[in-house]
């Protein structure tokens, strides 16, 4: 581990944030918060993404026309387009850009995203519940998630591959939420129980696939990543993704060890469970309950599921 820089801004965020608790829980426990921005949001947007509604309207206007006179082939609806324009700030050339990565990380991965549905992962939720959306926001608004790549793997029946499509397919689903579109995601990776399996199920090539995914490919803003419950082993692991990092993630990624103070500088601990150091109740849901979810949104999917080449 020292090797890795470990950056810990302290108080960061909490600075001030125009959102109050009320605002950081979804409309249902499970639910995919397919509401419209709020003013609040809406002002995030502004003052973050440049967006108003002139340069919005113009940008969706441009980046159709760019989309239309390229060889890509993807739904040029309003809302569809903004899933594009927000993380690239409203800049049409930029989200033509991403929208060209995307089609082309699809064309590479073909053999495991084409078509790829919920049901295809349904066993990684429903069964192995690896990978769990916290039911609420954090302080500045943004998505939560935890990935458990440690005791609740069983690399005997989940493989690597099986992971990244699950995590695939929840990325279809968070581009739904106009909150998220705005204030972003965050990532928990927790290592507790990892040992020599879980390394050995790890490879060289999945850990560029989802680098590439996340860095390149992937229509929403990843505001950081935090690696947690981290054993000695794990710098093995940090071995095969480290090639991979690019600056900009770099410097929002955070190794914290079990040490949870060092997390709380990042999240709140009144918006981490208390299996996290937090003040809120310890986690009793999972993937399955989060499943129902995905099959309400299968129409969307399958429209995500054009996106490509002409």
């Amino acid at each position: 581990m020292a090797t890795r820089t470990r950056r810990f801004v302290v108080g960061l965020n909490r600075l001030a944030h125009p959102f109050t608790q009320a605002h950081l829980t979804m409309s249902g426990p499970f639910d995919i918060d397919c509401s419209p921005p709020t003013a609040e949001l809406l002002e995030v947007a502004k003052n973050e993404l440049r967006e108003t509604p002139e340069v919005r309207a113009a940008a969706i206007e441009e980046l159709r026309k760019l989309l239309k006179a390229s060889d890509l082939s993807f739904p040029d609806d309003d809302e569809f387009l903004l899933i594009y324009l927000r993380p690239t700030k409203f800049y049409p050339e930029s989200a033509l850009k991403l929208m060209r990565n995307v089609a082309e990380f699809n064309k590479t991965h073909k053999d495991l995203l084409h078509n790829l549905m919920p049901a295809d992962c349904k066993d990684v939720f429903v069964e192995h519940g690896l990978i769990n959306i916290f039911t609420n926001r954090d302080q500045s608004g943004r998505r939560l998630m935890v990935v458990h790549m440690g005791e609740l793997w069983n690399t005997k029946q989940v493989t690597e591959d099986q992971i990244f499509r699950a995590l695939y397919t929840i990325q279809k689903l968070a581009v739904l939420e106009a909150a998220t579109q705005i204030n972003g995601a965050v990532v928990i990776y927790d290592f507790k129980g990892m040992g020599m399996g879980h390394v050995s199920a790890m490879s060289t090539s999945g850990a560029k696939r989802l680098l590439t995914f996340i860095q390149e490919a992937c229509p929403l803003r990843m505001k950081a990543v935090h690696f947690v419950n981290e054993p000695m082993i794990f710098n093995m692991v940090w071995k095969l993704f480290k090639p991979f990092v690019k600056e900009k993630l770099n410097k929002r990624m955070f190794f914290h060890g079990e040490k949870m103070a060092k997390l709380h500088e990042h999240i709140h601990k009144e918006f981490l469970p208390a299996n996290y150091g937090g003040s809120l109740p310890a986690l009793t849901y999972g993937g399955k309950d989060w499943y129902p979810a995905a099959e309400k949104h299968i129409d969307f999917i399958k429209k995500w599921n054009t996106c490509g080449f002409k």
